[in-house]
């Protein structure tokens, strides 16, 4: 499971990083009229365009905490980094998937460590 998360987690955190880049440079290269008639969700296409930079970070760093095996840790960065671009754009779901998917998979590991009845793991 820890290279399931750390595979999703990075995998996930480019995919987001490179849908937000894209987004950005679209948003960069409008002018302010355009920006202007764009409304609320020209502005949410930006914000989450940043989110979502942030979320290759988070993406990253998750899953090198579950990878070692800083499972929880790793798994909540990874949801939080899949899911809060969504509260702004809603269409960026199917490129967040795999950074969510990262994070119940290290959430599950986490789980699984922590079982009852099981001997731990001193290292």
């Amino acid at each position: 499971m820890r290279v399931t998360a750390l595979i999703l987690g990075v995998l996930g955190g480019l995919v987001a990083g490179a849908l937000g880049a894209k987004w950005l440079g679209d948003f960069g290269q409008l002018n302010d009229l355009q920006r202007a008639v764009g409304g609320e969700q020209l502005q949410n296409m930006g914000t989450a365009g940043l989110l979502m930079m942030m979320s290759l970070v988070l993406g990253v760093v998750g899953g090198i905490m579950s990878w070692k095996r800083k499972f929880l840790a790793g798994g909540v960065l990874m949801l939080v980094g899949g899911v809060v671009p969504l509260f702004f754009a809603k269409q960026a779901i199917l490129f967040l998937s795999l950074l969510v998917a990262g994070g119940v998979v290290a959430l599950l590991a986490h789980i699984k460590s922590n079982a009852p009845g099981k001997i731990a793991n001193p290292g």
